[in-house]
């Protein structure tokens, strides 16, 4: 089953210790080059694996400045102002 899962704002941000599971959908959809959340398929407190694509999504996400995929697709990295 797939999560959302929050960054926490001071580590990497494609390291697994840097996310904890969240209980709820995030709410910071697009803002800056801060990463504030990843949607994952996992179901641990911290996540046990980024998969390549969602790292990708996080360095886009860190050159765009808005939430990845972009378009119409379901979006698995929200970023947020700072």
């Amino acid at each position: 089953m797939a999560n959302w899962y929050s960054y926490n704002g001071v580590g990497d941000p494609t390291v697994t210790s840097s996310y904890r599971l969240m209980s709820v959908k995030p709410t910071c959809v697009t803002g800056s080059v801060r990463v504030c959340a990843i949607y994952l398929d996992d179901t641990t407190a911290v996540p046990s694996d980024i998969e390549t694509t969602v790292l990708a999504y996080i360095a886009n996400s860190q050159g765009t400045q808005s939430s990845q995929p972009g378009g119409g697709a379901k979006r698995f990295v929200y970023v947020k102002g700072s």
